[in-house]
């Protein structure tokens, strides 16, 4: 990478490259267990509760539908996942089947490796205080956002 590249002042820029690397991180340790770390969020997801509709799942992820049911239909080819009818027809219900359970079960253990691993290159208070700053950055951009999109005419994505 280019040297200029890594002291941007970019905000967007910087999260999205160190997103990216962080992401890569945790693939690789997951990968193990055949999953991604999306992959993981949805099956730690529904371990802590299920079953769940694709619309409640999304939320507990932070995820849009679109993109998590395309990870889901995955999921369900692989067995990870089951879908069974909901309160009407045009509802299904996901939860994890015996394999997703256990895959969740072995994917967490790789998971807690990589947090310590970084817990022991970072520093667990410096951790600590980047995951204060992140939510600080979070609900300040949810301000943004919505400020946005009571805006006239409103804005796309709104």
């Amino acid at each position: 990478m280019a040297p200029g590249v890594k002291s941007l002042p970019c905000t967007c820029l910087r999260l999205r490259r160190i997103a990216r690397q962080i992401t890569s991180i945790y693939d690789g340790a997951l990968a193990e267990n055949g999953v991604s770390i999306v992959t993981y969020a949805v099956l730690s997801a529904l371990s802590r509760e299920e079953p769940l509709t694709l619309s409640a799942l999304a939320e507990r992820v932070g995820t849009d539908r679109t993109t998590l049911s395309r990870t889901v239909e995955r999921m369900r080819q692989a067995e990870l996942v089951a879908a069974s009818p909901g309160d009407d027809r045009r509802e299904r219900r996901l939860s994890l089947t015996e394999h997703g359970r256990e895959t969740a079960a072995a994917a967490r253990r790789s998971w807690r490796e990589t947090e310590e691993m970084l817990v022991e290159r970072y520093g667990a208070e410096r951790l600590a205080t980047l995951h204060q700053l992140l939510a600080d950055l979070e609900r300040a951009a949810e301000t943004e956002e919505e400020t946005h999109c009571r805006s006239e005419p409103p804005l796309a994505g709104c």
